[in-house]
């Protein structure tokens, strides 16, 4: 439960901040959108792929705790969820968590 709370936090800051200064940039943010869409129309194939890209260029682009970072490892974690590949989500659950931890 504690995992989906981190997620559903990574989801919001997503949603509801503008890219800060220093991230991604404009090629993560159309990534991030990309993979987002492909998780909700349930193409998770292709989305993982998208959302792996995002993430290296997050991580890439940025610090470890950005919220971009967190973004990317929220949109991966949930698409393996939904695929049911929870060994693999398990620990991208777990890194946002303890990003989380670690700001508040």
């Amino acid at each position: 439960m504690k995992y989906i709370l981190a997620i559903a936090m990574g989801f919001l800051l997503s949603a509801t901040s503008p890219t800060l200064a220093g991230g991604g940039g404009a090629e993560w943010e159309k990534l991030s959108k990309e993979a987002k869409e492909l998780y909700r129309t349930g193409k998770y194939d292709s989305g993982v792929v998208v959302a792996k890209k995002a993430l290296e260029l997050a991580e890439k682009n940025t610090r470890p705790n950005h919220p971009d970072v967190v973004t990317s490892l929220s949109v991966l974690a949930f698409i393996y969820d939904a695929q049911g590949k929870y060994a693999k989500a398990e620990p991208l659950y777990k890194r946002v968590l303890e990003i989380y931890e670690k700001a508040l």
